[in-house]
């Protein structure tokens, strides 16, 4: 059949296999590279949705990502069961490594990593863990932001220049340097895809999360008794589960796929806008809870903030992924394959004839089990796996 938008023949689906737009609807007539309506890596939600699985998670397809969902729910419930038990030292430990464990678990599952493991990992989280390792010692001999935390009272009357410091300047340093280890792979012209660079990013950034809590907390952890009544620590531990490594992973992410667009000579205003998206995020997100707690307002409005702005980040980073995905899986060749999403058995050149899927964000091993197609293309409906 002949796409109604790109004009190309293609085997007969609901999607056009080759610019991925749904086929015989009004309201993608024109450049399909804008159908916002179906996100490129999982087509079933838009663009603007907020869902940090489907976004920080691209090369999964639904099966896996609700098996993900799970372990973050019951990590959560293992957090909320250690607070009300008293074991606040054990819930700081957990809330630290909950994101991280789980994108670890999620490289291995997706296999991005291609054949070396060990130097992927090593320098994109171990790198991350190592930088943020070294900033955290020196930010906490200047300032410890950390300090007070559990106290209702904690950053009362903070100066100025300190919060100038913490709130600007260690920010804008964080986005420059956590991103090297992404950029030191010594292997990256195997990992050309955007999406690559962005997983890669968000493992560097989760790494720096890491180390830059166990820095952060490490007086409190070690000052606190076995058991203690809750207080109000539940408030922080959902800022070191959720929103600190959320923002950490997703703005470290963005500014590596940006750098990664460039070394594919696609780099413009939306990659421009992406390295000044993270850096006025992180800002954002440090400057607006240090002030919202220095003016002793109900703790519950700084975790508005935090959402607000992870929010708005986790956004873009599907925005940018999503026109990423449109253009560089268009040049994708016929291929016999799975689709991770559906799990139908398709011919199909960068988009899942059946779902709409972006296939560049399939996992590794699904693309390395790709067969050049060299007959007649048949239906997109095939026999789900």
């Amino acid at each position: 059949m002949r796409c109604d938008h790109c004009a190309t023949d293609v085997p007969d689906g609901v999607f056009c296999t080759r610019c991925g737009a749904h086929q015989g609807t009004a309201a993608e007539v024109g450049d399909p590279k804008t159908r916002e309506n179906r996100y490129a890596a999982h087509p079933g939600e838009h663009v603007v949705q907020p869902s940090v699985f489907t976004t920080l998670f691209p090369h999964l397809g639904q099966q896996k990502i609700h098996e993900f969902r799970w372990a973050f729910a019951a990590g959560l419930a293992g957090i909320l069961i250690l607070y009300v038990a008293g074991l606040i030292t054990a819930a700081i430990l957990v809330a630290t490594f909950l994101v991280p464990v789980l994108y670890l678990i999620y490289l291995y599952e997706a296999q991005v990593y291609r054949d070396e493991p060990a130097i992927v990992l090593g320098f994109t989280i171990g790198g991350g863990a190592l930088i943020g390792l070294v900033l955290a010692l020196i930010e906490r001999g200047l300032s410890n932001p950390y300090a007070g935390v559990g106290n209702p009272l904690r950053n009362a009357g903070i100066g100025a220049g300190m919060l100038l410091f913490i709130g600007i300047l260690i920010p804008i340093v964080q986005e420059a340097l956590k991103p090297l280890p992404a950029l030191l792979l010594p292997n990256r012209g195997d990992f050309p895809e955007t999406v690559d660079g962005l997983v890669f990013g968000i493992a560097a950034g989760l790494g720096f999360s890491v180390a830059e809590s166990l820095v952060g907390f490490s007086s409190v952890i070690t000052s606190l008794p076995a058991h203690m009544a809750p207080g109000n620590w539940i408030y922080d531990l959902t800022t070191l589960a959720i929103f600190q490594p959320l923002l950490q992973g997703s703005a470290t992410g963005i500014v590596v796929a940006a750098i990664w667009r460039y070394r594919r000579g696609r780099f413009a205003r939306r990659e421009l806008g992406g390295l000044g998206t993270a850096v006025v995020a992180h800002i954002a997100f440090a400057l607006g809870t240090l002030l919202l707690k220095d003016s002793q307002v109900n703790a519950l409005f700084v975790l508005v903030w935090q959402a607000t702005v992870v929010g708005a980040v986790l956004i873009y980073v599907r925005y940018l992924l999503h026109h990423s995905l449109l253009e560089e899986a268009a040049h994708m060749g016929f291929a016999e394959t799975v689709c991770p999403n559906c799990h139908m058995h398709i011919v199909a050149s960068g988009f899942c004839p059946n779902c709409g899927m972006a296939l560049t964000a399939a996992p590794t091993s699904v693309k390395r089990a790709r067969k050049p197609h060299t007959g007649a293309a048949p239906k997109a409906q095939g026999r789900k796996t």
